[in-house]
């Protein structure tokens, strides 16, 4: 776990207000100063009610965060926007902030309001324990079936050294478009959102956007990006952009190491395609097919469950070109098997890291994803995740 993490003047805290039955569920970042943010939300057309509330508030700076977990305030109409709005205006005099400065995130069960009146008590004490180094509080506050906090911090060099300190929460519902999880990055490196918005972007894509879990994609997923306001360092600015990538980074694989269930991560790489989007296609079809993760799972070096998914990923394919390497082994040719040691590949595959490449042999276009097993746990886990 990382330590004695904080910037000045961004303040966290993270308190058991009572959303859940136990533990922390309520997360809060306080900003002493007026904050730019750049936001991305989720491609499902089902949206919760923090993403339509914030799309009115993203657009200008913002003061405060509110982060809660237990509730995911989706599908709960009007009424769900409704109650952030009568939380911000009570949490506003708390913190000294207009209501309209205050953003949300929530995660959790979909289809049951917040129970406004438990979280709008709880505030006094929420506001009261924010400090610049509780940010640990805050991780923990916005976990579900996380098994861990994810904080990921690092720093980028101009003319003074800025601190980029990134939280992320997520274990299931995982999903390329996104990660069903909340992610934040916090900088005290100044920089207006339009200078950054397509490193920010392109960040999202090589990170969160290239790790599945079990191919469900959330109402709620929400990264946001909150910079400094005044003179850019333009000194810092190419070393900010890759130390975001960066970040965003080690937290998707912090989160796809975190899968539901999960004991293993395996990293799939489709490369010798004529086109680029061929060849995520097939990775990703790969990657979500239930029978390669329980092989997976099993430390099973069955070669032809990869190569039917990559088969059925609706783009052309020639299999009797297809190579395919398990764990740096070549177990196939040509669209036929090699002569392997199964033993010996199964306990290779029996590693936390499985590497599976296949080569087209077509063109010079690649993809690669990561994705985890299938497990038992996955299934106990989800069984019961309402009740």
């Amino acid at each position: 776990m990382v330590k004695n993490i904080s910037i000045k003047g961004i303040e966290f805290s993270g308190i058991a207000s009572g959303i859940k039955s136990e533990g922390p569920d309520l997360g809060l970042v306080v900003f002493r100063d007026d904050m730019n943010v750049l936001t991305a939300y989720t491609r499902n057309r089902v949206k919760a009610a923090h993403i339509l509330y914030d799309r009115k508030v993203d657009k200008g700076t913002v003061r405060a965060l509110v982060a809660n977990s237990g509730c995911a305030n989706a599908c709960t109409g009007k009424e769900g926007v409704g109650d952030l709005s009568a939380i911000s205006k009570v949490l506003a005099p708390l913190i000294g902030t207009p209501p309209e400065k205050v953003l949300f995130a929530c995660t959790g069960v979909i289809g049951k309001r917040l129970p406004v009146d438990t979280i709008i008590s709880a505030l006094p004490r929420a506001a009261g324990s924010t400090k610049e180094s509780g940010i640990d509080e805050f991780a923990r506050a916005i976990m579900t079936t996380d098994t861990y906090p994810k904080i990921v911090q690092a720093t980028c060099k101009g003319k003074k050294t800025y601190k980029v300190v990134g939280v992320a929460k997520g274990s299931g519902m995982i999903n390329p478009f996104f990660a069903t999880m909340l992610a934040f990055v916090f900088t005290d490196f100044p920089v207006s959102p339009e200078t950054v918005r397509r490193a920010f972007t392109q960040s999202i894509r090589d990170s969160f956007e290239r790790i599945t879990v079990d191919g469900e994609c959330s109402t709620n997923d929400t990264i946001m990006l909150f910079t400094r306001q005044g003179d850019e360092d333009s000194h810092a600015l190419e070393s900010f952009k890759e130390t975001l990538g960066t970040v965003l980074k080690e937290l998707s694989m912090l989160v796809v190491r975190d899968g539901e269930g999960a004991t293993k991560v395996a990293h799939i790489i489709v490369k010798g395609s004529k086109r680029k989007e061929w060849a995520e296609k097939i990775a990703r079809r790969i990657a979500l097919s239930p029978l390669t993760k329980t092989a997976f799972f099993g430390s099973d070096p069955n070669w032809g469950r990869i190569i039917a998914a990559a088969g059925d990923a609706g783009v052309p394919l020639n299999p009797s070109k297809v190579d395919i390497s398990l764990q740096g082994e070549v177990i196939a040719k040509g669209g036929t098997e090699v002569p392997f040691d199964e033993k010996v590949l199964k306990k290779l595959m029996d590693r936390k890291e499985i590497s599976v490449i296949v080569d087209l042999n077509e063109g010079k276009a690649s993809f690669d994803i990561f994705t985890t097993d299938l497990t038992y746990d996955y299934v106990k886990i989800n069984a019961s995740y309402r009740s």
